[in-house]
């Protein structure tokens, strides 16, 4: 897709479905976990609900990055940024919740910014077993991951993990993310990156996904900072786009987007 092919954020998306028959049983052994309406407003998440019209593009880009999932046979995709504070995981958090306002699909968000974890504290959610035990075989599946509403799985860390490119490096690590796909048996994993330029983390991560969304913050993110991160990661995997984020605060327009894939 180019530039050009991205749709106006006005013309809201029809939805895509892609049920798989028969809910594992293993997300009945999720605990539940309700996110308080108001800290997801304070905190910019807009996709739990429809009333507030700032969803419209992460619905746009939920519906573009599903057709590319589906057109190359893909489940996984990966965010991150070349810098921090980029606003990556607060787009991997309303993407998330996008796709699980689509009941037919099952979607996962992990949080692996392991060194500087946010999801947790974005969403208000603390768990006794976190994403970095899981990866290390410490934690189940069942242990780590909390279901919102029907149909997300959400894995936080409660704490940084110093160790965490060797943790991700590690070979348990990979068995227990197919572990995880097998149980949830997922239709979407979102996993929430570090920065591509802040370790290696995210570029050791890039095997485990099948696509990589980059992230790149006007008015911030430098063009030289942007073509290092896309090359870096187009050598370790396969970027599937560039989202340009932009944002005001002082205004009600909190989201504009371009996308690039």
């Amino acid at each position: 897709m180019s530039r050009e092919d991205a749709p106006a954020a006005a013309r809201r998306p029809r939805e895509v479905a892609r049920p798989r028959s028969g809910r594992p049983a293993a997300w009945d052994r999720l605990e539940q976990f309700t996110p308080d309406p108001a800290r997801l407003e304070r905190a910019r998440i807009v996709t739990h609900a429809k009333e507030d019209p700032a969803h419209v593009p992460f619905d746009i880009l939920r519906t573009r990055l599903m057709k590319m999932l589906e057109r190359n046979g893909w489940t996984s995709v990966a965010i991150t940024s070349p810098t921090k504070a980029c606003g990556k995981t607060l787009i991997a958090c309303n993407l998330a919740l996008s796709f699980a306002r689509q009941k037919a699909h099952r979607t996962v968000l992990a949080d692996m910014d392991l060194k500087r974890p946010m999801l947790g504290e974005v969403l208000g959610l603390r768990t006794e077993r976190s994403v970095g035990d899981w990866l290390s075989g410490e934690a189940s599946v069942t242990e780590t991951f909390r279901c919102v509403g029907d149909s997300l799985a959400v894995g936080v860390n409660r704490q940084p993990f110093r160790n965490s490119a060797e943790l991700i490096q590690d070979p348990v690590a990979a068995e227990a993310i197919a572990a995880m796909k097998d149980e949830l048996r997922p239709d979407v994993v979102i996993y929430d990156l570090p920065p591509v330029l802040a370790s290696d983390d995210a570029l050791s991560f890039a095997q485990h996904v099948d696509a990589v969304l980059l992230i790149a913050s006007a008015g911030q993110t430098k063009l030289n900072e942007l073509a290092e991160s896309e090359r870096l990661i187009r050598d370790m995997g396969t970027l599937g786009g560039v989202i340009l984020n932009r944002y005001d605060l002082k205004s009600e327009n909190y989201y504009e987007y371009d996308y690039v894939y």
